[in-house]
């Protein structure tokens, strides 16, 4: 689990640090963070548990890691360890700072601005042009900080994406979306029936309860190589991905992330687009089930009042951001008075009472709204 977050000058992270908990949500108005928070940590656990490639295009893959690889003749070039990823994990710190065309990686003591680098157990500095080398370390306890930021999933679903027929996944291959969106959903769902029969069972008997109008779950081949969704009603007819509610189709995709090879770090944002308030609810225990079953940490983005009653006073960040100082996270549980308004409101009320879209001035300054 990362314990605590921080960035500098990564996007609008000039110089933010967060504490986390095992299920933790980031709230606050449009344009403070969020999304960056969860990018930055992304990219973080993709240099400590793998690689990052450059397809025929020069795109990076399996993701934009919004690092710099060049600048501008018009602008000076930044100054070295200009930009600054480290998370705090159990037995350790593991870095990334980028200056002009390199990169740096490390692990082992946090390194402040006065602390010597030679006080680092690990150190490595490359070139942009080599990021497709994955970082090998011999240290034991080096080892023991990267084992626990082995890979990390970030999902916004997209109806159209989750509704596309996708390919089969096979036996020896993880089981997981091929992007952020969501495609391959189907194919996530024939792999789930295929190697466990059970979890299939579950998810089945969920829909049912959540769905009254739905009698069954199905996984339809339409080619040699696809397959598609689809659903039969209480009353006989049978509905294809094409035709599914975005509802239903954004819950199966929470409902398939249980079963999934486990990673180190879930990254959700807006959980609750599309979803009835009671499905809010059921998605949030779905990702608290996955906190206590695989030992995954799932941390949100999120703009829902219903998400966050569902949610303790420690597992809720409020994100605003200026002009001056860029993003800064608090717990809402140190907020001014949280204590005397909390037992008037529900952790979400609470929020959306003192939460004024632009400063949150009312909930983090102990002002009325």
């Amino acid at each position: 689990m990362i314990h605590t977050f921080y960035a500098r000058n990564y996007g609008c992270l000039v110089n933010t640090e967060a504490s986390l908990t095992p299920l933790h949500a980031f709230i606050g108005p449009n344009d403070s963070g969020k999304s960056t928070l969860l990018h930055g940590m992304r990219t973080l656990v993709q240099f400590a548990g793998s690689r990052f490639v450059q397809d025929d295009k020069g795109r990076w893959e399996p993701f934009e890691p919004y690092l710099p690889t060049t600048y501008s003749s018009s602008q000076p070039p930044r100054k070295p360890h200009d930009i600054v990823l480290e998370c705090g994990v159990d037995g350790g710190w593991f870095a990334i700072e980028t200056g002009l065309h390199y990169l740096e990686e490390r692990a082992g003591e946090r390194r402040s601005s006065d602390t010597s680098p030679d006080r680092d157990r690990s150190n490595v500095r490359r070139r942009w042009e080599s990021l497709g080398v994955l970082w090998k370390t011999q240290h034991p306890s080096d080892q023991q900080i990267l084992s626990q930021l082995r890979q990390a999933r970030l999902v916004r679903f997209d109806p159209d994406a989750l509704r596309e027929p996708s390919g089969l996944i096979p036996e020896t291959q993880p089981v997981g979306f091929l992007d952020d969106r969501g495609h391959g959903l189907a194919g996530i769902y024939f792999a789930i029936r295929n190697r466990n029969d059970d979890a299939f069972s579950r998810i089945v008997d969920d829909v049912r309860r959540h769905f009254p109008t739905i009698k069954g779950l199905g996984v339809k081949v339409v080619t040699s190589s696809e397959v598609v969704l689809e659903v039969e009603l209480v009353n006989g007819a049978r509905v294809d991905a094409a035709r599914l509610s975005e509802g239903l189709l954004y819950y199966l995709a929470f409902a398939a992330l249980r079963y999934m090879d486990p990673v180190s770090l879930l990254l959700v944002e807006e959980p609750e687009n599309g979803l009835h308030p009671a499905r809010i609810a059921e998605v949030v225990r779905i990702l608290r089930a996955i906190v206590e079953e695989s030992g995954t940490q799932v941390l949100m983005a999120t703009h829902s009042p219903l998400v966050v009653n569902e949610l303790k006073p420690d597992e809720v960040s409020v994100v605003t951001r200026t002009a001056e100082e860029g993003t800064r996270v608090k717990r809402i549980k140190d907020t001014p008075d949280f204590e005397e308004r909390s037992k008037v409101y529900a952790l979400g009320e609470l929020w959306i009472a003192y939460a004024n879209g632009e400063d949150e001035a009312p909930l983090l300054e102990g002002t009325e709204p």
